[in-house]
């Protein structure tokens, strides 16, 4: 078997100790000597700690389907429940990719403090990128209501909706929101099990479809 990339060692090493000793106390040093490189060789794939940091949440997949996003087979007949659908299906292939690393969204959240200038606008940076091509893809869609939209206020609605995927993901990692409304029963006779009031990621993301799409026409209208 092949060994890996230097670059997928320095992605796999700098995932490992960002998890293991968080994103602030992880060092470029430690980063390269995990990964068995020279410190130089990460610069040179990533440029700096935010880069590599920016790479290693790319690598998990969040945000990274827009490309993907279907456009209409038909315009003429496109109904905005269709969109509907498609987000739906976006937004929570972005919650999975989060869900899937806690550890690693964990650390992102409890060190928001302690994060350098630099850090912050790597961060703000990869944020607006996912944002830009949202908002690129939506502008390609055949609807009337999008249309009537005003470029920037589109651009900062596709933000709101990486907000809602974002906060869902965090609720799920932090206070254990269950993934879905499939609830196991609990072994233990004294664990009355999941409260019918509570909610799961899975509706908690169709229901912030649903109010997206609805806020979207209230942006027609005003």
């Amino acid at each position: 078997m092949a060994r890996p990339s230097s670059r997928q060692r320095l992605l796999k090493a700098a995932r490992e100790l960002f998890v293991r000793q968080g994103i602030a106390q992880t060092t470029t040093r430690q980063i390269a000597d995990l990964a068995g490189v020279h410190e130089v060789t990460l610069f040179r794939h990533f440029g700096s700690k935010q880069g590599l940091l920016l790479a290693v949440f790319g690598e998990l997949g969040v945000f990274s389907g827009i490309a993907d996003l279907p456009l209409p087979a038909a315009p003429a007949t496109f109904q905005s429940s269709e969109l509907q659908a498609i987000l739906l299906r976006y937004v929570q292939t972005c919650f999975q990719a989060l869900a899937n690393n806690p550890e690693l969204v964990r650390s992102l959240v409890g060190e928001a403090g302690c994060y350098s200038e630099e850090h912050r606008r790597a961060l703000r940076a990869g944020f607006l990128q996912a944002q830009e091509q949202l908002a690129g893809y939506l502008q390609q869609i055949p609807s009337p209501e999008l249309q009537a939209i005003d470029p920037e206020r589109l651009h900062a609605a596709a933000g709101v909706l990486h907000l809602m995927i974002l906060g869902t993901a965090v609720l799920a990692v932090t206070a254990g929101l269950p993934a879905d409304d499939g609830n196991q029963p609990s072994s233990n006779p004294g664990d009355k099990g999941t409260s019918e009031n509570d909610i799961s990621a899975a509706s908690l993301l169709d229901i912030c479809v649903k109010l997206w799409m609805a806020a979207l026409r209230g942006m027609k209208e005003t």
